[in-house]
């Protein structure tokens, strides 16, 4: 087994067939997966999904270690791990389905998310979707590596994508209760951009369904010490250690860009 408890902060591994394992004293309040056929809609090439039983991808909600409970008891957001296997789908890399969270209430802007690459390489594709055209006018890339943190801002539509020979197991801490609207990728036959086999490597193409698509924009990754993001911390641990207090823009969204002006530079301006 692949030990991951230095790099996540709680006790978890890799068996030897790639898949999640947890200590004993790993709580998880909820387990999901996603079959390869569910992305049917969203893929490429819809016949190389349609019937297949095998797993696209693992959602454990809700992670915590017993210990931490009665300290993270009330605390209106929850830790969690998606862990996305490498395949290909026809000769598309494996994906997440996609959507865009639900609003906020009272900010009626876009819930937030702060994400963090445990094992793997990660490919999480960010846009703007107009559905009339379909039109993509923004369109970011961030690739993440283990340790670094990722921070999903208000308003685009997103996926993550598995583009290497290796599982990406990656985790989050979001508010309690965000969903997601996955109706729109429905729509649109998935991203703007879908991640392919190419010569000498996995290349991005543009999906034909849509009308018009921008160019990729790449995004930087930075550390975020003061907030306790960076990728010689967890998540898990500054989670634990702050009670996610650092992070009040994941229940107000509008506190969002004011945490981090570098992010409104690239994603509004």
């Amino acid at each position: 087994m692949r030990d991951l408890a230095e790099m996540a902060g709680l006790a978890i591994g890799l068996d030897d067939d790639g898949l999640l394992v947890f200590g004993g004293e790993v709580v998880v309040d909820e387990h999901r997966e996603r079959l390869v056929d569910a992305l049917t809609p969203v893929v490429m090439e819809p016949e190389a999904a349609r019937g297949s039983g095998e797993i696209a991808y693992y959602m454990d909600n809700g992670v915590y270690c017993r210990a931490d409970a009665e300290r993270l008891a009330g605390i209106p957001m929850r830790y969690e791990l998606t862990l996305i296997p490498p395949r290909s789908i026809g000769r598309e890399c494996v994906k997440t389905f996609g959507h865009i969270h639900h609003k906020e209430p009272r900010s009626n802007l876009e819930w937030t998310e702060v994400v963090e690459v445990v094992t793997g390489t990660a490919h999480f594709l960010l846009q703007t979707l107009d559905l009339d055209g379909p039109d993509a006018d923004r369109v970011y890339l961030i690739e993440a590596h283990p340790g670094e943190k990722v921070l999903l801002p208000p308003g685009f539509d997103h996926c993550t994508i598995n583009p290497g020979d290796e599982p990406l197991l990656f985790s989050d801490v979001i508010a309690l209760g965000v969903s997601g609207d996955y109706s729109r990728f429905v729509a649109t036959r998935g991203a703007a951009y879908l991640e392919v086999a190419g010569g000498v490597g996995p290349e991005l193409i543009v999906n034909p369904t849509y009308r018009h698509v921008a160019l990729i924009q790449q995004v930087p990754l930075r550390d975020y010490p003061e907030l306790r993001l960076a990728s010689t911390e967890p998540l898990y641990t500054a989670f634990v250690a702050t009670r996610g207090e650092l992070w009040p823009f994941l229940s107000d969204p509008r506190r969002f860009y004011p945490a981090f002006p570098d992010l409104k530079a690239v994603f509004t301006d």
